[in-house]
């Protein structure tokens, strides 16, 4: 009977054996199973960051190494050491190997570790190997650069908006071969420098070097100007859209306004310019008496004179059918004849338009210039708002950089450049022009980072 009892014990000592090795090995797998799913999630986010990294910097030249470099140095980097016990790099059996997709301007990281356990290696050996990759492209994008070239901009200040010009566009030299920039510049009329394409970087920095400084601010043609070259994607969906911006430039307020006008039976597409007694455009909502008529109206062609008065308002017919007429009396006693009298009509004055000057008709004679100088001035603001809320609805998104003082009698209106701009994240502004450069970078290197997905 004893004999029986013994044999009992030792069976028991020998299911208690296998069930603490069974025991042990759960153990193991709980302490490493998490190990492991860990390292594969640090091992994807690090070839994500990796990929990214490559991609902003395609092409560029580096201080050390090349984009792919940097891209593996940066999934390395992103790895951390506490979560393998080998020693440092390849020891670790971790390694990070970048690709470049020179077509499509993608970046490929594929990283590997072997994840080293600690009880579990008893029952599964050394190591579990994980491995990830990711892609990071950068998108094509389209800019145009809208650039103030008015007489204000004279001297230094345009030297220096000529270098950050210069400096923005050169930055995207290694993607023009797909991606397309084009430039307009304005002062008494806009224009385009260079219509948007590819391989831009020479043609766009000659343009800019052979600009000069004169004239007067069309704030609102320019927009507009710039908004054509953009291809219109309302209608497409998110993920199909090219990345589009304007770079939008200017040192002052709008002073000059493009519209239709009637003359003489005659219609013009012309721009009106406000004249300051100095003999300078100025348009500051704190004090219109800077500005003592709207001037002149010229051909947005040429810039040159058009032979128009848009300052003595009325219906734009003939001398002969006009119903603006005004009396003459010669001699004594006076003899009193009445006649019709040359004068232009707006058209923007009308209802579907920004409609007429506060107590006047579309059509009213001869409207004060104290009444007609302040209407100017709002309109030509009103326009360019009204042509960047166009280009906003269709998803281009709008940098601006104000050059000058802001405030009361300021130089520029921080509110009103805003308003322009897709917010204040994209409004930039510089109280001297050496500021410029630095501006005009950042806002190339944000563009890059937005095109990278």
């Amino acid at each position: 009977m004893k004999t029986i009892i013994k044999n009992r014990r030792g069976n028991i000592l020998i299911l208690f054996g296998l069930l603490l090795i069974v025991i042990i090995g759960i153990a193991a797998l709980a302490t490493d199973v998490g190990r492991w799913y860990t390292v594969r999630s640090e091992l994807s986010k690090s070839v994500d960051a990796a990929g990214l990294a490559g991609a902003k910097t395609i092409g560029q030249t580096l201080n050390q190494g090349t984009y792919l470099t940097l891209a593996e140095d940066f999934g390395y980097a992103n790895f951390p050491d506490n979560l393998l016990t080998q020693k440092t790099g390849q020891e670790k059996g971790l390694t990070f190997t970048a690709t470049e997709d020179g077509a499509n301007h993608s970046v490929t990281v594929t990283g590997s570790v072997g994840a080293l356990g600690t009880l579990s290696r008893i029952f599964v050996g050394d190591m579990v190997s994980a491995s990830n990759n990711a892609t990071a492209k950068k998108n094509k994008v389209e800019i145009m650069l809208v650039l103030d070239r008015s007489g204000s901009m004279s001297g230094t200040k345009i030297r220096d908006l000529k270098t950050a010009a210069k400096s923005f566009v050169t930055f995207f030299e290694d993607t023009q071969d797909t991606d397309k920039m084009g430039l307009v510049s304005f002062a008494t009329t806009s224009r385009v420098d260079l219509a948007l394409g590819t391989n831009y970087v020479t043609a766009i920095n000659n343009k800019i070097t052979a600009m000069s400084a004169d004239g007067a601010t069309i704030t609102e043609d320019a927009v507009e100007q710039a908004g054509g070259q953009l291809s219109d994607q309302s209608g497409l969906n998110a993920d199909q859209r090219i990345q589009q911006y304007v770079i939008f430039f200017s040192d002052g307020m709008p002073t000059a306004l493009r519209d239709s006008f009637k003359y003489n039976n005659t219609d013009y597409d012309g721009v009106a310019v406000g004249q300051g007694s100095s003999g300078h455009a100025n348009c500051r909502t704190s004090d219109y008496s800077y500005m003592s008529v709207v001037s002149a109206l010229y051909k947005p062609s040429s810039g040159t004179y058009s032979g128009v008065d848009p300052s003595i308002t009325g219906d734009g017919k003939s001398t002969a059918t006009t119903s603006c007429r005004r009396t003459t009396c010669v001699g004594r006693p006076p003899r009193c004849t009445t006649s019709g009298y040359s004068n232009t009509k707006w058209y923007i004055f009308e209802a579907d338009r920004l409609g007429p000057v506060s107590g006047y008709s579309a059509e009213s004679c001869s409207i004060p210039t104290n009444k007609l100088i302040p209407y100017f001035c709002n309109a030509a603001r009103q326009l360019a708002l009204n042509n960047a809320r166009t280009l906003k609805d269709r998803y281009i998104k709008i940098f601006v950089i104000g050059l000058g003082n802001t405030g009361s009698g300021g130089d520029i209106d921080e509110d009103f450049l805003t308003s322009i701009s897709s917010g204040a994240e994209y409004t930039f502004i510089a109280p001297d022009s050496s500021d410029l450069q630095a501006i005009f970078n950042q806002i190339a290197k944000e563009i890059k980072l937005r095109l990278v997905q």
